[in-house]
């Protein structure tokens, strides 16, 4: 054989989700056979899930752009032509020059998905550096809520990701997550724990392949965590089963014994729709078996206006029950000590206050707004000084900007360049997005992914994005978001980027060199990385040579001086706030509560409830739909709901049926299941890759996705960061009749 065709293996960090696993790349030549798990990795020991093994599937698919294009028809008219990336950054850039000029850096956002390589999220650096407030992420409704809710209460967030330590951790809560499809290493991990003793305790609405491995199963009504938190702290702290010393040392306790006297357990039964004994049963458990662990994921999360109280009611539980800092609970392990990390490596200081005050959501929600410096202070002193820790989820406000193209209130926005994100398809109020993408005030429209899909065709320029599998690797833990402490893992190219696909890195360098930031972009996103990790004394290819992360001491400088924190925990106080001084100072609440969302006040004629989001283990967000391997299993939206429940609204099972909520209606195949309480309806976000050529209904997004009935409303969103509400909505479901074409694909009239 040849020797530019033997089949060759390269370690590589799978981006095809947030796990970040160790794979063996196969390649014959320069193109990839297979993808598998590397068992030699320490952190993955071999894992690969479906989204990993078929990722070369997704990087040679034959609907990729792989050259720029330019739109030539109206908006959204699929013409376009074919030009060089010169010629696309001159003119983009001339565009954002010229805007810049006549309205202010703050007309220009740009909005990103998720995690998609590496190199994800560094155009915040070039929006810092520009002097516009207006970088989009998708944090108020991914982890942001639960890392400020910690925050608040001690001084660092998230911990938790905390993973269990098997023959140590004696308890498991798995809140509102599924790690089995959106962890698998960490639900190995409980797994070997369950293994080894530990209790565990499953809260969701539906039963859960978790559940089924659960000691106790809590199935309480969707959007209605909150209650079920107190009314464990109100069973934990009259039964006298709290930490003391905790109780004794922290800000507020006496407040808190105050406050949930207001949620005793028949109030929280009734509301949670749970039996008060099972609600107490649990509480004494998880405080009579510690080390515990509550691991809480994004149900609570994408909750609206209860998001951050999710967050600070979990957090206050982990204190309350001794789970703080201790072996087997919770780790509360900081930033890494000496390499440049989260806002800092965005030169989040080249904004200028009178800029960052401008940020849409600033008004209206004080973490986006002037109570971010009082947090980052106050985490300063306890964290060695280091500033901006939580940058990523400062963020503006999405729904926001949506509102600013289509009113120009609070200004407009009049270019906007999204990256790896499709709104239209994941965004709540997906009907107002896309009115938002088409409306002429929007000048500029620069899309940067993998695909042409239901955001992408409405813009001005399509950039073709390289794949993870053509880009380095670099992550303090998840990405530049460095929140496990002294920890870092890089890792080379696969692949040499093919075709014209460009790197985040790429883009923002390119277009930053051309309007005056060109020493602030190094040639290459390795090269980058290697100035933030320089300051440890680390070499980006000498970690990657070691196939793993490092850890602790490895990561650190031994001649720096060390860090005598001032303080025990990052709050104003020093101290574990159960409740917050800063809420109290923004005019919040400063104590754990609940209420509904105000789109409840229509409830009476939406009596059902509506959630979204449940992963699968083999499908990720956007890219999903784009795979043969995944639709040949999930060819349609599905809408589940109970077999009673059907009965009453006279649904049957494989049936189309439309699901209506205040926001708007969609139309999905039914699932009669008893894994649902009756009354929860459980709706798949949907979209059809190969029907983008529907002059009507491009991609049948607003035919199919359930993001046309979730709400953004401000009403519905949490007060503190803006979360939007995905998952708890009122609705009603109605049989169609509507025929069905395409093998039963869509509904039409």
């Amino acid at each position: 054989m040849d020797q530019s065709t033997k089949i060759i293996s390269r370690p590589a960090i799978c981006c095809s989700c947030s796990q970040q696993c160790g794979v063996l790349v196969h390649l014959n030549g320069k193109v990839v056979t297979r993808i598998t798990g590397d068992k030699k990795h320490p952190s993955s020991g071999g894992f690969i899930c479906p989204k990993g093994a078929h990722a070369h599937e997704l990087h040679y698919a034959t609907d990729r752009v792989h050259v720029p294009l330019k739109r030539i028809g109206q908006r959204g008219s699929g013409d376009w032509q074919e030009i060089s990336w010169d010629q696309a950054l001159d003119e983009i850039a001339d565009k954002l020059k010229r805007l810049l000029e006549s309205d202010g850096a703050e007309t220009v956002a740009h909005s990103i998905g998720t995690l998609h390589g590496a190199d994800w999220g560094i155009g915040e650096r070039f929006m810092n550096l520009f002097g516009s407030p207006n970088m989009v992420g998708q944090d108020k409704i991914c982890y942001g809520p639960g890392a400020i809710g910690e925050t608040l209460t001690y001084g660092f967030g998230p911990t938790a990701f905390t993973y269990p330590i098997p023959g140590k951790t004696r308890c498991i809560v798995i809140w509102g997550m599924r790690p089995s499809a959106s962890s698998p290493l960490l639900w190995r991990q409980m797994l070997r724990a369950r293994a080894a003793g530990a209790k565990l305790v499953v809260i969701d609405p539906e039963f859960t392949k978790e559940a089924r491995k659960a000691d106790h199963w809590l199935q309480l009504k969707v959007g209605t965590d909150v209650a079920l938190g107190l009314g464990f702290l109100h069973t934990i702290i009259n039964q006298n089963l709290h930490d003391t010393a905790i109780a004794r040392d922290s800000l507020g306790f006496d407040e808190l014994v105050e406050r949930i006297q207001d949620y005793p357990l028949k109030k929280v039964s009734e509301i949670c729709a749970l039996p008060s004994s099972s609600i107490a049963e649990v509480a004494r458990l998880v405080a009579s078996n510690g080390p515990a662990i509550f691991s809480a994921g994004n149900g609570l999360c994408q909750s609206g206006n209860m998001a951050v109280q999710n967050g600070r009611t979990v957090a206050c539980l982990v204190a309350l029950t001794g789970n703080l800092n201790r072996e087997g609970g919770h780790t509360i392990a900081g930033p890494p000590r000496d390499v440049i990390n989260n806002g800092v490596a965005m030169a989040v200081d080249k904004l200028t206050p009178k800029q960052r005050a401008k940020r849409l959501g600033a008004d209206d929600y004080p973490f986006i707004g002037a109570g971010y410096d009082a947090v980052d202070a106050a985490m300063s002193r306890r964290w060695y000084g280091q500033k901006h820790l939580l940058s990523w989820i400062a963020t503006a406000h999405e729904p926001a900007l949506w509102r600013a193209i289509e009113s120009g209130e609070p200004y407009s926005v009049k270019a906007l360049i999204l990256q790896y994100h499709n709104p239209v398809g994941g965004s709540a109020n997906a009907n107002r997005v896309a009115r938002a993408l088409a409306n002429k005030r929007l000048e500029l429209l620069v899309a940067h992914d993998l695909f042409i899909n239901a955001s992408s065709r409405l813009a001005d320029y399509v950039l073709p994005a390289s794949h993870w599998l053509e880009r380095p690797f670099f992550s303090y833990g998840y990405g530049y978001m460095a929140f496990v402490g002294d920890y870092l893992e890089t890792q080379h190219e696969p692949l040499v980027p093919e075709f014209e696909h460009r790197s985040d890195y790429d883009l923002w360098r390119d277009l930053g060199r051309r309007l005056g930031q060109a020493e602030h972009w190094p040639d290459t996103a390795t090269d980058f990385w290697q100035s933030l990790i320089t300051p440890a004394g680390l070499d980006f290819s000498e970690i990657a040579s070691r196939n793993g992360p490092v850890f602790g001491a490895e990561v650190q400088n031994p001649e720096r001086e060390l860090y005598d924190a001032p303080v025990d925990y990052g709050t104003p106080s020093g101290k574990i706030e159960l409740s917050s001084s800063l809420l109290e100072q923004w005019g919040l609440d400063p104590l754990p509560y609940f209420d509904k969302p105000g789109i409840f006040d229509q409830e009476a004629d939406f009596p059902l409830v509506l959630t979204t989001g449940g992963r699968v283990l083999d499908g990720f967000h956007q890219n999903s739909q784009q795979m043969p391997w995944f639709r040949r299993k999930h060819p349609d939206p599905e809408v589940r709901l109970h077999p009673e429940t059907a009965t009453v609204y006279g649904v049957e099972d494989g049936a189309w049926i439309q699901i209506e909520t205040p926001v708007g209606s969609v139309y999905q195949r039914a699932r009669l299941t008893t894994v649902l309480a009756p009354g929860t309806v459980h709706a798949d976000r949907w979209w059809y890759p190969e029907k983008g050529d529907d002059p009507e209904d491009p991609y049948w997004v607003s035919a199919t996705n359930i993001n046309c009935c979730t709400t953004d409303l401000p009403e519905d969103c949490d007060p503190v960061i803006g979360a939007w509400l995905l998952r708890g909505v009122p609705c009603r479901v109605t049989p169609s009749v509507w025929k069905h074409v395409d093998g039963g694909s869509r509904p039409e009239i």
